[in-house]
């Protein structure tokens, strides 16, 4: 830490005033207080002994491919940990560039890339605040949020929440397939499953069966032609994607998501009177059966480190 001081009400509550320092350290010099004309020498105490929120922060590696991206990865750890609780304000840009290492320009970026993705507000007179993200999250947050995971049962659940709302979105999709009924808009999904067909084989890589796999799925949401059902797949896809273990759980045996694929280009060739006899809760029953599967394998997976790609 900088060893600066908050503000003196939530330092004592919280008991986070600077080891060893007197508590006169916390309070305004005498000659900033008492007349209005000393309200620049207010501000000018409060930049340099408040240091709003406690949280660690390192210097940015020199090594860092980007140092906008890493002081931002910083920032919304912290946020997602709770370091940084929802209605904190930031401190100054300034204090920031010094605590990571960095200029002010580089700061400046990396919290307009948390404020465009909702994470903190910019406030006339406050500066950036930071934003409630199980609020205005998105599903990008989730692997991080594995990443943040105190064990496996934390990453048990995020999959487990995960691969619901996939099965969800599944049937919808299925009933606006049979809804079209479109055989030229199948032809697409034939030729992606035929490639997913060549790669799915026992053995191979969980992430080239993976981007195979996603290649499917985008032919069969572009049949659809609802660009609502797109959107609100497409994150899911991605998440999906890059946690690792999830993704090899999954395509531990592409070789029958192989044959699930044929049998519903099969159900769907039949054409509307077949297609129309569709069950949404049988096709759930089926996918969460799956899912189940999924889980238990990776519950019987080693719990290591969370790596995205």
């Amino acid at each position: 830490m900088s060893g600066l001081c908050e503000p003196p009400g939530r330092a004592a509550r919280a008991g986070r005033i600077r080891a060893g320092a007197p508590r006169s350290a916390c309070r305004p010099p005498a000659s900033a207080t008492g007349d209005r004309r000393s309200i620049f020498l207010l501000a000018d105490w409060s930049d340099q002994y408040i240091l709003g929120p406690v949280v660690e922060l390192s210097p940015i590696p020199a090594d860092a491919e980007s140092a906008v991206d890493a002081c931002a990865d910083a920032l919304r750890l912290a946020i997602l940990r709770g370091d940084l609780a929802p209605g904190e304000r930031l401190p100054a840009e300034r204090r920031l560039a010094e605590r990571f290492g960095v200029n002010r320009v580089t700061v400046r970026s990396a919290l307009a890339q948390l404020a465009t993705r909702g994470l903190l507000s910019v406030r006339q007179g406050s500066g950036y605040v930071v934003q409630d993200y199980r609020r205005v999250g998105g599903l990008d947050l989730v692997p991080s949020l594995a990443d943040l995971g105190e064990g496996d049962a934390d990453y048990q659940a995020l999959a487990r929440d995960l691969l619901q709302v996939r099965r969800q979105l599944a049937v919808v999709v299925l009933e606006r397939l049979v809804e079209r009924a479109d055989p030229a808009a199948l032809a697409g999904v034939r030729a992606a499953i035929d490639a997913f067909t060549e790669v799915a084989t026992p053995g191979a890589d969980p992430l080239t069966v993976a981007e195979a796999d996603l290649e499917v799925l985008a032919a069969l949401l572009e049949a659809t032609g609802s660009r609502v059902l797109q959107l609100c797949f497409n994150p899911v896809l991605q998440v999906v994607l890059r946690l690792e273990r999830l993704r090899a759980a999954i395509y531990a045996e592409p070789e029958t998501n192989a044959v699930a694929y044929r049998a519903l280009l099969a159900w769907l060739d039949a054409g509307p009177d077949a297609s129309g006899e569709l069950d949404p809760r049988a096709v759930l029953d089926l996918l969460t059966t799956r899912d189940a599967r999924t889980l238990a394998r990776l519950s019987e997976a080693a719990p290591t480190a969370e790596k995205t790609s």
